[in-house]
């Protein structure tokens, strides 16, 4: 019999005795095995007391394609609820379901509202915006239902902010309890945690369902799909296919997508988004986005409706190692430069074709993976540190580079209800390289040092002036832009007809409202 002093090992066997005395002779136990049980208990207690303090938080989430009917017949409400308070009927399991966190706003106290993935509130990979934006029923624990309407979703980081809504519904808002977000900085393998969601849509009563299992692996690439498609340039990609994930080895069934992942203290250190079972084989893997300053980067910015921006470098890159060029220090492996677009942010920081990234922020390179991630999580307009090193001189040099955009690739699977900048006289602008359906095949060739116009609404001053959908304006009277915000700042105080000048050289004027 084995007697091992550690008390978490001690339970391990304490395990397996119980289940082998069920099938064979009554074993004696001895005092080390009653400390394996004492161990099991304050575990079990341990689990027990989180999932209670926690379980409120965590809500079921339902989507029913447009085909999909109710299979059950709907009784007629009252009239004065028959559109406002209809309530989905959720007796029978839906095709599309999931789980979501209650979380809050530090601007707004008493508002709720839920985290969750963005690929939940879609009935299809083909779904759109206008697909996503109708009123969403969200089940609470306490078995009540509430209607909530999408703020802001994410597709590249599979996140999605709802707000519920509480008006007239009864409800107190103290009542509903957000988890605040933990910190998985210093999540490591083999750390305990639990997963609350809504597996097989059996928790659509609100009351969460849980499992327990272990961190298996930090900084996971999401595993791709057999049907996904990725673009020549990498556009298209999901940011967490460049390793952003926590491994999990614990039950995340059907259903389990956008449920929180706790550590045994009761802290949100993750949100639970796919499985990685093959197709035709049950598995217990998945994984979980980890809450870290890049994941509150985006939910702080999906809570004021915004889209989300991700850097843009301007670069092709490749795997670098010893073998195949010469790196400083013993470094095993890094980033190179294989192509550096003219123009592009890299380009005006210095970097060359060939130079070696070896870390960005002081965090290293060690693949074009690694460089990729960091990049797009810190965003546009964020002003990023390399430290470089440049082969051909044989010596390290620090890049102080100023990010761009990275080019959204369909927009009709963005959600944002709010604009960073207000409408000006009826067009809206993004970074240069906003969209790619504006831009030349290759994201690499020309990097436009001009605003990208993004919309122009109908018989709006700027429509009449002859700016279009597509066009590039480099300067506002004699002031160069190529930042939203240096436009908006260049024509803040402008008054009566203002100058544009677009990309090719032509003056656009567009009218005042009060010389129209």
């Amino acid at each position: 019999m084995c007697r091992p002093s550690h008390p978490l090992i001690r339970t391990f066997c304490w395990q397996l005795l119980v289940v082998g005395s069920v099938t064979t002779s009554a074993l004696p136990v001895s005092a080390d095995d009653l400390d394996g049980l004492a161990a099991a208990r304050a575990i079990e207690k341990q689990f027990v007391d989180v999932i209670a303090r926690c379980e409120g938080a965590v809500v079921s989430i339902v989507r029913r394609g447009p085909a999909e009917a109710d299979p059950r017949p709907q009784l007629p409400l009252p009239r004065r609820n028959r559109v406002q308070d209809r309530v989905i009927d959720l007796s029978s399991a839906p095709m599309t379901f999931g789980a979501g966190v209650i979380i809050a706003s530090a601007v707004d106290g008493n508002a709720r509202f839920v985290l969750t993935n963005d690929h939940v509130l879609r009935a299809s990979r083909e779904a759109t915006s206008a697909d996503i934006r109708d009123p969403i029923e969200i089940r609470l624990s306490n078995h009540r239902s509430v209607r909530a309407l999408v703020v802001a979703s994410d597709p590249r980081s599979d996140l999605a902010v709802l707000k519920l809504n509480l008006t007239g519904s009864g409800i107190d808002p103290a009542d509903v309890v957000p988890l605040p977000l933990g910190d998985a900085t210093n999540a490591r393998k083999g750390q305990l945690v639990l997963a609350l969601g809504n597996p097989y849509a059996i928790g659509r009563d609100g009351a969460a369902s849980a499992s327990w299992g272990i961190i298996s692996n930090i900084s996971r690439p999401l595993p791709k799909q057999g049907d996904e498609q990725e673009t020549s340039d990498g556009v298209g990609a999901s940011i967490h296919e460049y390793g952003t994930l926590l491994h999990i080895d614990t039950r995340l069934d059907l259903g389990m997508s956008g449920g929180a992942l706790i550590d045994l203290e009761g802290n949100l250190i993750g949100l639970t988004t796919s499985l990685a079972a093959l197709e035709g084989y049950e598995k217990s893997v998945g994984y979980a986005i980890p809450v870290d300053a890049a994941m509150r980067r985006v939910v702080e910015t999906l809570l004021q409706g915004f889209e989300v921006e991700y850097g843009f470098l301007g670069i092709h890159t490749g795997d670098v190692s010893p073998a195949n060029f010469p790196l400083p220090d013993g470094q095993e492996s890094a980033a190179e430069a294989l192509f550096v677009s003219s123009g592009s942010p890299a380009a005006r920081g210095g970097l060359r074709n060939r130079d070696v990234i070896l870390s960005i922020n002081g965090s290293p390179v060690l693949s074009p993976n690694d460089l990729m991630r960091e990049i797009g999580l810190l965003g546009a307009g964020v002003n990023a540190r390399l430290e470089v090193w440049r082969g051909a001189e044989g010596r390290r040099l620090r890049a102080d580079v100023t990010l761009g955009k990275w080019p959204v690739v369909d927009d009709s699977l963005i959600v944002a209800t709010n604009d960073r900048y207000p409408s000006w006289r009826g067009l809206r602008v993004d970074y240069p390289t906003g969209r790619r359906r504006f831009l030349t095949s290759d994201v690499m060739e020309e990097y436009h040092h001009a605003v990208l116009i993004l919309s122009v609404t109908d018989n709006s001053l700027a429509l009449a002036g002859g700016l279009r959908p597509g066009d590039f304006v480099r300067s506002v009277g004699n002031v160069p832009v190529e930042t939203p915000q240096q436009f908006h700042e260049a024509v803040a105080d402008l008054s009566g007809t203002v100058t544009l000048t677009r990309l090719d050289g032509t003056h656009i004027e567009v009218p005042d409202a009060k010389n129209n």
